[in-house]
């Protein structure tokens, strides 16, 4: 037995880190827990101990939990469930449980050991998605009980179908999924009655109509279809959803009326189970009910006597009156005419066919049909198509489709609109640090926030992800520029959530109609470009749309397209600037710096394009460019006889972190065969916001040899930290310092050579111009000096003139 409990001892002991251990005996009365188990159930080991489970779950017996437990052990499985528990405090968790059994010498059970695992923010994570789930679970009663659906893919072809739909197909749901609606196509209708369906879904509207089919063994039904595409972030249908509600009785009605008029109408309708009428022109401008029968018409109440213009009045405004009264008059100048009747909180179809003789209509048959269930089904689909899941806030779609018909009223009444898209700062930092469960509460209260800053009639919208867009309409500058500052104020307050205070900020465009655009997508380009602006600017502000900035935005595309051209037809090219140690009157290394020769604008520095080739992307194979590039001349100067200098390239924060980096300097100096001592990689200390990661990538580099400078040094937040953490070989010092080496400026410049020094690494100056500069570094310890006082960056020529003058004049020296 003591055996045992060592052991028990033992694991417990290994997985107190990862796990939340608790033992119970035979009967599940605890007998140990660990200290996470506590922590995580905020009870203290005594109250737990000589208690069973029920503590933390009211609904735990401990008969049923050993009957369940030993029944899954004795088949051999493992015992594993999600559960939720309560905490002392109230508040819920949820665990996934492992239970396993301890034995004694006969092989009985007399222990278990639950390993649990604390899965609560997943389990969190997934609440938001509650409302979709009930949403889908309500359509699919809806339409289970009353009304066929299939979803097709954006080609057709079926890929989930209903019950009630193989039962009026009559073919299996293995039959039909994989297959396009041709299985069902009864011949019925003209191709360009499907051509007009597909253009309207196609253009990711809803369309309506009426079909009819052919089922498996032939026989032919007709269906009322309202298809619903969904459209992806692009606005392009991905999949369509329709829902059908089998009319073919109704159909029938229509056939058996025509029967009927010949003998007894009346006995023929009243026991079809829809409403069935006719009326007649009262020559007064009305009509007049000669016949309502049907098992429909009874459960309303409805029959010739009580439809009375009074009546009416009673149940129906006078503008629906006046609808209504317009069908009826519709179908008696002889046109077939279908409408929908809301009434009694139910909705109803109503089909009007018109009777002639000799070309003249002397009544109207009516038919009535109960489509409540399909109306409230297409309603469900329809928020999910046009409604975001998470903040509940109008999606993309809706906001376009509403937004467009906007513009068009205030372009008719010569009218003012406002879009503002918004933008949040660092919200990525959120859902990494804090998890996507804290991450969607914050999308769900910054709506809350936004919709609370709006006047009413202004929509408030997700785009997706952290943006969000308001349209503003029938307004001046004046009032968006209110809302926005409040936007500003009120997002910028923290958030409190789980104990977890979170702060974001805004970045938000602004554009208005018709000044900034006429249509939806300049519009919102507009919007986003601002937007944009105030990212570059610093964030946490807003900016209105300019020609200025469209201007701008223009010259930005249209260099990024040139950009991508530069690198394919070898327009950029490397200069190199001379490192000299003023001890020695020796040039230890260059830096090499890219020029892009441009074939209209000439010569540009980095200053006019770095910054957008790091956020397009390009900088990873421009920085390739540059790094073996720069390797191979360094490769061919040695090749040449001249001494092994070192070889500086300045990397950039993408570059940094993107997953090839260390592979492809590895790579570039094996395939050139460039010794790794002879190339020093340039580093700015904004890189190293952390510090573990930046070392796990720098630390193998330096070991192979490779020397790496921390440029710019005392300008960037962590110096001290960098210095004593990473493997750092040479310090730059700003060119910051180096303009006005005041008093003040002086003392920091010392203080930098003296951090160099306790360290042991070397120190250079860079940006020197004047001979003052260089006489006050070399007083405060710098020997090491770099900028235009000695030489500007040259082209490849020049410096391997400048090279070989240098070498060949300290040849000529040596005894």
């Amino acid at each position: 037995m003591l055996k045992e409990v060592n052991n028990i001892s033992a694991i417990s002991l290994l997985l107190e880190e990862k796990f939340c251990v608790s033992i119970t005996d035979r009967n599940g009365i605890i007998t140990h827990v660990n200290q996470s188990f506590c922590g995580l159930s905020k009870y203290s080991e005594a109250e737990l101990i000589g208690e069973s489970y029920s503590m933390l779950n009211p609904d735990y017996t401990a008969k049923t939990f050993i009957e369940e437990v030993t029944m899954t052990v004795t088949e051999g499985k493992v015992w594993q469930r999600q559960l939720q528990a309560f905490a002392k405090d109230g508040s819920p968790y949820w665990v996934h449980a492992t239970i396993v059994p301890i034995y004694d010498e006969n092989g009985e059970i007399i222990q278990f050991i639950s390993l649990d695992i604390d899965v609560t923010a997943k389990v969190l994570t997934n609440r938001p998605y509650k409302r979709t789930v009930e949403n889908l679970l309500n359509i699919e009663h809806a339409l289970d009980q009353s009304s066929v659906v299939v979803i097709t893919n954006r080609q057709g072809v079926i890929t989930y179908v209903n019950d009630k739909f193989c039962k009026l197909s009559q073919y299996s749901s293995d039959e039909l999924v994989g297959q396009t609606h041709q299985i069902v196509n009864s011949g019925f209708h003209p191709k360009s009655f499907f051509k007009d369906m597909w253009q309207t879904i196609g253009d990711g509207a809803i369309w309506q109509g009426e079909v009819q089919n052919r089922a498996k063994d032939g026989t032919y039904y007709w269906v009322n279809t309202t298809i619903v595409p969904f459209l992806d972030s692009k606005g392009r249908p991905y999949q369509y959803i329709s829902i059908r509600t089998d009319i073919t009785d109704c159909k029938e009605t229509e056939r058996a009326l025509k029967l009927a008029l010949k003998n007894d109408f009346r006995q023929t309708v009243r026991n079809l189970q829809n409403a069935v009428f006719k009326y007649t022109d009262n020559g007064c401008g009305g009509i007049t009910i000669t016949l309502i029968e049907g098992k429909t018409a009874k459960k309303l109440g409805f029959s010739e006597e009580n439809i009375t213009p009074e009546e009416m009045h009673k149940l129906f405004s006078k503008e629906e009156i006046t609808t209504y009264l317009g069908h009826l008059t519709h179908a008696l100048q002889g046109n077939i005419v279908q409408f929908e009747l809301p009434y009694a909180s139910r909705t109803f179809l109503i089909y009007l066919s018109p009777n002639f003789d000799n070309q003249k209509v002397i009544e109207v048959v009516g038919t009535v049909i109960d489509i409540s269930d399909r109306i409230q089904a297409e309603k469900l689909v329809e928020h999910m198509a046009y409604y975001d899941y998470l903040t509940g806030l109008p999606n993309r779609r809706l906001f376009r489709k509403h937004t467009k018909e906007i513009i068009k009223q205030a372009a008719h009444n010569d009218d003012t609109i406002g879009i503002m898209f918004i933008d949040l700062d660092h919200f990525k930092h959120v859902n990494d640090s804090m998890g996507h469960s804290i991450g969607d509460q914050l999308l769900i209260t910054i709506g809350e926030r936004l919709q609370s800053c709006v006047r009413k009639g202004d929509m408030v919208a997700r785009l997706g992800g952290d943006e969000f867009v308001i349209l503003f309409t029938s307004t001046e500058i004046s009032e968006v520029n209110k809302v926005a500052t409040r936007i500003v104020e009120k997002v910028s307050q923290p958030f409190y959530f789980e104990n977890h205070h979170i702060f974001v900020t805004p970045s938000i465009g602004i554009c208005m109609f018709p000044d900034d655009g006429d249509d939806f997508d300049t519009l919102m380009n507009n919007a986003d470009t601002a937007m944009y602006v105030v990212k570059e600017k610093g964030r946490n502000n807003f900016q209105f749309f300019t020609e200025e900035l469209h201007h701008n935005a223009k010259e930005k595309h249209v260099l990024e397209q040139e950009l991508q051209q530069a690198l394919q037809e070898q327009q950029f090219e490397l200069y190199y600037q001379p490192k000299f140690n003023l001890q020695t009157n020796e040039i230890t290394g260059v830096e090499a710096l890219i020029r892009w020769n441009h074939p209209s604008k000439g010569t540009l520095f980095p200053a006019t394009f770095l910054s957008l080739i790091e956020e397009t992307g390009l900088i990873i194979p421009i920085g390739q460019w540059v790094l073996e590039t720069a390797c191979l001349q360094a490769k061919q100067w040695q090749d040449q006889g001249l001494p092994a200098i070192s070889m500086s390239v300045n990397i950039s924060s993408r570059q940094f972190k993107h997953p090839s980096f260390s592979k492809l300097v590895k790579d570039t100096l094996a395939n050139i065969d460039l010794p790794a001592h002879q190339l020093n990689l340039e580093i700015t200390e904004n890189l190293l916001e952390g510090v573990s990661y930046s070392q796990s990538i720098l630390q193998p580099l330096r070991e192979m040899g490779i020397q790496i400078s921390l440029d710019d040094f005392g300008t960037g937040y962590s110096s001290l930290h960098a210095l004593k953490n990473l493997p750092i070989t040479q310090v730059k010092i700003g060119r910051a310092f180096i303009q006005e080496l005041s008093a003040n400026n002086q003392a920091v410049v010392k203080t930098i050579i003296d951090l160099a020094n306790n360290f042991e690494l070397d120190v250079i100056a860079e940006g020197v111009e004047t001979a003052e500069q260089a006489a006050i570094l070399q007083g405060l310890g710098c020997n090491e000096m770099q900028g235009f006082l000695y030489s500007k960056p040259l082209p490849k020529e020049q410096i391997e003139a400048l090279l070989h003058t240098i070498f060949y004049s300290t040849m000529k020296e040596l005894p």
